[in-house]
């Protein structure tokens, strides 16, 4: 049985100074580049976003500022996961060094061209499934199938190209980033 979903999380915008931004690679549902994120599991948002940045990618936030909240339409694997409350801050101020950990198979700095492609591909796949970019949690579900089944099945064009993770390109859009 999946673990009780807090239906609560919180996210980072990482930015150096060349305008590079910290992105990852997801291992688990939904596979897909993302900005490093979870679950605040009892947590305040900024002490989980903290939590956050050091596990999947090694840096530790000096300095950081909301800049998004919204109860958003975002299907987990968890149970009761079927929407999650966003908490979204932007950090220009952090130290460590950029490695992968805990969920991100990957971890890297991407510029704002490798972020558009990430959000071109997202948008290929509103159009595959006549969907806009509002509709959240029937993007993720169309594109990776419904997490609560043993083995949900993801889009093989996706699997051969990923994108931008749906509520990713969600907020970002919001934020005017994409």
């Amino acid at each position: 049985m999946a673990r009780k979903c807090d239906n609560t999380s919180s996210g980072v915008w990482i930015e150096d100074k060349r305008g590079n931004i910290v992105m990852i690679k997801r291992w688990n549902y939904p596979q897909a580049f993302a900005l490093p994120a979870g679950h605040l599991d009892g947590d305040s948002a900024e002490v989980n976003i903290q939590k956050e940045s050091g596990e999947e990618v090694g840096l530790t936030l000096i300095s950081f500022a909301k800049v998004f909240h919204q109860d958003i339409d975002n299907p987990c694997k968890n149970e009761g996961g079927d929407h999650h409350e966003w908490h979204v801050f932007e950090s220009h101020d952090y130290s460590g060094v950029l490695k992968a950990g805990d969920d991100a198979k990957e971890a890297f700095w991407a510029t704002l061209e490798q972020l558009k492609r990430y959000a071109d591909r997202t948008e290929y796949f509103m159009k595959k499934y006549s969907l806009p970019y509002t509709e959240v949690g029937k993007l993720t579900r169309a594109i990776f199938g419904n997490p609560r089944l043993p083995n949900p099945v993801t889009d093989p064009e996706w699997q051969q190209e990923m994108g931008l993770e749906p509520v990713w390109y969600f907020m970002l859009k919001n934020l005017g980033k994409i």
